[in-house]
């Protein structure tokens, strides 16, 4: 197994929450709005705040993506939350290294979140979205399959297609906040509380 790339010494090269935000080039407006807007419920905070030691938390992305427009707010939140919890955001197309450790792990999609220990040793890894929404999505893209007929036309450039698809996925974003609303906010909190071993169904440490 390849060692994880980010110790005590490029961990300052990530970028604070407030730094990725200030870098977009894509969803900056939502997110800003989605970092002000989640919320945890109070049993959630109490299950959060039981973290007893300090943790990094290191966020692979990149700007355009969907998935992290969803859920990194809601990473943000818990960390917030605990206290004890460092966040930085790695960019993927400026973190080969970091790229290649997630490859060989056979984890190519973004974002992942890996959790670290005060000697930066991985401990844990969050990666994409919370399982129930990989069966929304899959629904979504069986209602909309000019979508990915659309992405498979050789004829037309990436500008074009992302011109003739941007309305579509416009509205896929704001399905998506629905979904979050609705329950896949609790189910990424939740499946993190139980990485993290502080769900009381799980138990504790």
């Amino acid at each position: 197994m390849s060692n994880f790339p980010i110790d005590r010494a490029t961990w300052q090269q990530g970028l604070t929450v407030e730094e990725f935000v200030e870098s977009m080039t894509q969803h900056q407006k939502p997110m800003r709005r989605r970092l002000q807007q989640v919320k945890l419920q109070p049993q959630e905070i109490k299950q959060i705040q039981k973290l007893d030691r300090p943790l990094y938390l290191a966020v692979m992305t990149e700007d355009w993506c969907s998935d992290c427009l969803m859920v990194l707010p809601i990473l943000v939140k818990i960390a917030e939350t605990s206290g004890r919890i460092e966040v930085r955001i790695f960019i993927r197309r400026e973190w080969q290294s970091l790229r290649s450790f997630y490859q060989s792990q056979d984890i190519p999609s973004i974002p992942v979140a890996t959790f670290l220990d005060e000697q930066f040793q991985p401990l844990v890894t969050w990666i994409e979205r919370p399982r129930a929404a990989h069966q929304k999505l899959a629904e979504w893209k069986l209602a909309h399959p000019e979508v990915e007929q659309i992405r498979r036309r050789a004829d037309l450039s990436a500008e074009e297609k992302r011109q003739m698809l941007k309305d579509v996925l416009d509205q896929l974003l704001v399905e998506m906040e629905e979904w979050y609303e609705q329950g896949l906010q609790s189910e990424t909190v939740r499946e993190i509380l139980d990485l993290l071993g502080l769900n009381e169904v799980s138990g504790t440490p």
